[in-house]
């Protein structure tokens, strides 16, 4: 019932080496749970999709990157408009170094929405569309690569 001094250190010590353990436990968990979630999204991500197809041996694989936007207002009688562009180039370069060769490249339009307003002074509308330009790239299986590990590195096979 009652403990002396001793074995209430004993007892203090032990509480603090077990929440030091479950601490250490639960940074080896948040880790290990961090690694998986960046696996998932490299497995998910062009490369990996691209390093899953070649470790399958197909034949060809394709791959839709956006490479620009627009996005367009129509107000008050004005259409206004602001394009921006992105490189695709170390992505493609990423699944060429995973054993792929790109064959075939071509981009698209995708418009994801328009607005419109009644011209001021003159007759008719002014329209301004929104939408994204879209890269279609189709690559054939290079056999003469291997696979990238998810480090980047080519894979042992």
């Amino acid at each position: 019932m009652f403990d002396s001094a001793e074995e209430k250190a004993a007892k203090k010590q032990t509480r603090e080496e077990e929440q030091v353990r479950l601490a250490a436990e639960q940074k080896v968990q948040k880790q290990a749970a961090a690694e998986e979630a960046a696996r998932r999204a490299w497995l998910t991500g062009p490369v990996g999709r691209a390093t899953t197809a070649k470790e399958a041996g197909a034949e060809f694989f394709e791959v839709q990157l956006d490479v620009g936007a627009h996005a367009g207002n129509a107000s008050w009688g004005e259409a206004t408009g602001q394009r921006s562009s992105m490189s695709s180039a170390d992505t493609l370069g990423e699944i060429e170094r995973a054993g792929w060769r790109l064959e075939h490249a071509s981009h698209v339009f995708v418009m994801t929405g328009e607005s419109s307003t009644e011209r001021v002074f003159l007759s008719g509308q002014n329209t301004a569309v929104t939408g994204a330009m879209v890269g279609v790239y189709l690559f054939r299986n290079d056999r003469s690569v291997s696979p990238l590990a998810e480090d980047g590195s080519p894979a042992v096979t």
